[in-house]
């Protein structure tokens, strides 16, 4: 991949709703609680431009499925520890270069819209 395309190319998956048991109180691991996910994969899109074909690219469907089987089977104290477990799960993909992790609780804090974890790995 050359250094100039990875790092201009890129996928994005907004707002994707996850629901996973994750808090350090009781209260909170009673039950899934909403987090939203934006997901951002450097990835060179050049053959898939070219040849239309979806195995030159990442499938990010798969990948979405794939991380909500994660979270939605996971029991994460910490949002930090969520957001590493997609990050390197997105980086085990065949063309993902680097890959930013936003993960939002909107139920997190009372007088607030959400608390929000991002982070970059790569």
């Amino acid at each position: 991949m050359s250094e100039r395309r990875k790092e201009r190319d890129k996928i994005i998956v907004n707002d994707l709703l996850l629901q996973p048991v994750i808090g350090v109180y009781d209260e909170e691991r009673k039950r899934g609680q909403n987090v939203v996910l934006t997901l951002t994969l450097w990835s060179d899109l050049q053959a898939a431009g070219k040849s239309d074909d979806l195995a030159d690219t990442v499938d990010y469907g798969q990948l979405a499925d794939e991380i909500s089987d994660l979270a939605e089977g996971s029991s994460f104290n910490l949002l930090e520890g969520l957001a590493e477990e997609i990050a390197a799960r997105s980086l085990a993909k065949e063309n993902v270069a680097r890959v930013r992790v936003s993960l939002k609780k909107p139920a997190a804090l009372p007088r607030a819209e959400s608390a929000e974890v991002e982070i970059n790995r790569g």
